[in-house]
């Protein structure tokens, strides 16, 4: 409310007053206030900070049970511009010849007629049925679309389109242009058929199919469809509808290039192709293991940093300093993760009926309850070398694998419904919430006290007016006795 500067009759700073007054009642409540505020706030914060690390470590785990961490293989190609190659968990380690005798091709036809580009031309009318493999569509023609761009754009657009495109080519001879048909896909099973039967017009002469009658074909096959070839360590011979090969070698995705080189086949094509066939090697990839468990120590190591830091307390630091102890100091949730975590660590894990633990691969656990990994590389290499294969089940075993457990403890802190971690934020926000409602309601009753002290500071100066006046008049009647 606004106030007056001073009292009209007494002279006083009756709005300094009340200001003093209302600044007297309102600032132990609003300390009160502020610093519960204050504690909420950096609680809130400091639980984010642990969650948040929680969370990276999660995301790194799911990363690694992705991309195979702990039990990759990985594949080479002596080159890859003829044969590129990958490799999942599932590959063997095991070196194998490619060489490529055939790359997949898409169907392509174009019509030997000469269609008018004239929007006003019509071109016939009816039903065409173009067929790709086993799939077909049924358009039909009417006067409405019957010129050659709304037929092309008929056919490319139809919800039904069955594989293809049509494209119009200009050849420049006088009459206008050609269609082209072409698969979307490669391979024998995507060979196109039209049926222009039922149609009337230059549309009908667009009819093809693999029995017709060349003498009677009035379209040219452009392109043949065809699946790809190759033949493995010069022995197997092996098709695919396109240019990838996946788990003709158990794990192993081969994508063709171009052709490698042959002899003797009066080929020129091929038989002037230096290349003459393509190495792939598949072995353990014990760098990339290597690599996860460096990564999975120092994000381990973080986590414990950041709870360290927040949980920790330091004697020698004074009383006053207010980095003594660190804003989740003896909060029993948070040594929770600790504690979860370090049991974890040391639960062994049974693979193929022996136990294993994480110093079997290099990894241990120290006083701190930070972890380590072998220093010497060499040493950790043969240590690596030597327990392949376990390293990826210990990590990335289904379910009792350390990944999927990891993944399910780590998840009863985070998760974002039932997560202990979570359900804290939760409570912390509504304790926030009741705060500002605190503070909010504090501010109404010092308003409302601020007026009522006003009121009455203002009342006292009028009885003090009052009397001022009385007295003025006393003094007045006595000096006129005199």
């Amino acid at each position: 409310m606004g106030l007056s500067a001073a009292g009209m009759a007494s002279g006083l700073d009756i709005a300094g007053m009340t200001q003093q007054l209302v600044a007297a009642e309102r600032k132990p409540k609003a300390d009160r206030i502020e610093t519960q505020q204050k504690q909420v706030n950096v609680s809130l914060s400091a639980y984010g900070q642990v969650k948040s690390s929680i969370s990276s470590m999660q995301s790194m785990l799911e990363k690694f049970g992705k991309d195979e961490a702990f039990n990759g293989q990985k594949a080479t190609s002596d080159n890859s511009d003829y044969v590129a190659v990958k490799a999942t968990a599932k590959a063997k380690n095991g070196s194998y010849t490619i060489n490529v005798e055939q790359m997949a091709q898409s169907h392509k036809l174009m019509g030997k007629e000469l269609f008018s580009g004239d929007p006003e031309a019509s071109l016939g009318s009816g039903e065409m049925v173009i067929k790709v493999g086993d799939k077909s569509m049924t358009l039909n023609i009417t006067e409405d679309n019957d010129d050659l761009s709304s037929i092309v754009d008929a056919i490319n657009n139809a919800e039904d389109n069955p594989g293809l495109t049509a494209t119009v080519i200009n050849t420049g001879e006088e009459g206008g242009s050609k269609i082209v048909f072409s698969t979307t896909e490669t391979g024998v099973e995507n060979t196109i058929e039209i049926d222009t039967s039922a149609m009337t017009g230059q549309l009908a002469s667009l009819a093809y199919s693999a029995d017709m009658p060349e003498a009677e074909r009035k379209v040219d096959e452009m392109q043949a469809a065809q699946d790809a070839r190759i033949k493995i360590d010069n022995f197997t011979t092996v098709t695919s509808s396109n240019n990838t090969f996946e788990d003709v070698i158990e794990g192993v995705t081969l994508d063709l290039k171009k052709l490698t080189g042959t002899s003797g086949t009066d080929n020129p094509e091929t038989d002037d192709v230096d290349v003459k066939s393509v190495k792939i090697t598949i072995e353990s990839d014990e760098k990339s293991t290597k690599d996860s468990l460096k990564s999975f120590v120092d994000s381990y190591n973080s986590l414990m940093g950041t709870i360290d830091k927040l949980t920790g307390f330091d004697a020698d630091k004074d009383p006053d300093d207010p980095n003594r102890a660190g804003a989740l100091n003896g909060d029993s949730l948070t040594r929770s993760v600790t504690t979860q975590m370090r049991n974890l660590l040391n639960e062994p894990i049974e693979i193929n009926g022996k136990l294993y633990q994480m110093s079997d691969f290099g990894i241990s656990i120290q006083r701190d309850g930070t972890l380590e990994l072998e220093e010497d590389s060499d040493k950790l290499d043969d240590i690596i070398s030597e327990n392949f294969a376990v390293i990826g089940q210990f990590f990335a075993q289904e379910d009792s694998g350390f990944l999927a457990k990891a993944d399910k403890l780590l998840d009863s802190f985070t998760d974002k419904t039932d997560g202990s971690l979570s359900v804290k934020e939760e409570t912390l926000k509504e304790r926030q919430k009741s705060l500002d409602d605190d503070m909010t309601e504090l501010n109404k009753r010092m308003v409302a006290y601020e007026d009522r002290t006003y009121k009455q500071f203002l009342a006292m100066d009028e009885a003090i007016g009052q009397m001022n006046n009385q007295l003025s008049s006393m003094m007045s009647l006595m000096m006129s006795f005199e």
